[in-house]
């Protein structure tokens, strides 16, 4: 079977200083031409372009044209920190032009002041708001803001939420991992249980409540992220290696963003030679056991899909609960100490 989900990191170049990764630390040059995307399959329905960051590249549009042509039907989403504003306009611009579905995340990990110290940049939170504002009025309609938790911002969690909800955009979220290789970080700190569940609670809650079948999924999504901090199983299997893959900027195929195990590089094989070879079904053996057990919208989305049945059960339970003001997301018991990120 071929992947039909993608997260393409067009750059370890980064402009941003975060705590939770160490990508910015290196400054390395690009490596992937956008004539070394055609390379990409032709199954592709989700596609997310991030980094780095990716507006660093000049021929970001480029390579997205190369993408579309690969894979039409694909939706694309940039993910970006927002803080090059110029840049975000002059691209948009051009990109708009010839995919006005294209899609655009900003990473948003608290208001103001929380951001500046998650982040590391002093004035990032203004320039990401009028990077946001600059996407609006190019009339970009596919816009959302991303958050991620941490001990250090969980207080900021329903902020972040209700600042999306004020600028009419989408809201996505995910609790920080570890990756040695994308990252390029080990032993984040922890975000404590109950702090994460009290504010997923307000999240899940108020989705549910919404007329979204999208943001209905969402909340089944979000109420993992809980399950995950808590050291639960997955509410799903994981697909990575088998309908999603990660490829970095030096044209490394992984199975995922965490899991430290190349398959093969698009640069030297084709992609058919590395998705049907030996060291893919070896990688897909060790995704069987993986302990990790991470829950991230890109391993997670084709799941979701595949189980509709369930995931829609639980939709219709806890939307009645959420309606009536009682818990959906229901407390666990912590294992001994809550989950390292």
């Amino acid at each position: 079977m071929y992947p039909i989900d993608v997260v393409l990191a067009v750059t370890y170049r980064c402009n941003a200083r975060c705590v939770m990764c160490d990508i910015w630390k290196d400054y390395p040059p690009d490596v992937l031409r956008p004539e070394d995307y055609e390379r990409l399959p032709t199954t592709l329905k989700y596609v997310n372009v991030s980094g780095g960051e990716p507006f660093l590249r000049p021929d970001l549009p480029e390579i997205i044209e190369v993408v579309l042509q690969r894979s039409p039907r694909a939706q694309v989403v940039i993910s970006s920190n927002g803080f090059l504003p110029r840049r975000v306009h002059d691209q948009m611009a051009r990109i708009v032009k010839f995919y006005p579905r294209i899609g655009i995340g900003f990473s948003v990990d608290g208001l103001s002041e929380m951001h500046h110290r998650i982040r590391g940049i002093a004035g990032g939170f203004e320039r990401l708001m009028e990077s946001l504002r600059i996407c609006q009025d190019l009339g970009v309609k596919n816009i959302r803001i991303a958050f991620t938790a941490s001990r250090d911002n969980v207080g900021d969690f329903r902020r972040v939420y209700e600042l999306a909800n004020e600028m009419g955009v989408q809201f996505t979220c995910a609790v920080a991992q570890d990756s040695s290789h994308y990252f390029k970080k080990q032993g984040n700190i922890t975000v404590e249980n109950e702090p994460l569940r009290e504010e997923l609670e307000y999240i899940v809650s108020s989705e549910l409540r919404s007329s979204s079948p999208k943001r209905w999924m969402r909340a089944y999504f979000e109420s993992g992220l809980y399950e995950f901090a808590a050291g639960q199983t997955r509410l799903q299997r994981c697909h990575a290696g088998s309908s999603f893959f990660f490829l970095d900027s030096y044209g490394n195929v992984y199975p995922c963003n965490v899991l430290d195990e190349p398959m093969g590089n698009i640069r030297e094989q084709t992609f058919e030679e590395i998705w049907f070879g030996k060291d893919a079904d070896r990688v897909r053996e060790t995704v069987e056991g993986c302990p990790n057990g991470c829950w991230m919208i890109c391993t997670a989305r084709t799941s979701i899909l595949e189980s509709k049945s369930e995931v829609l059960a639980w939709v219709a339970k806890n939307k009645i609960r959420a309606h009536r003001g009682q818990t959906v997301v229901e407390r666990i018991d912590e294992p001994a100490g809550a989950v390292q990120i």
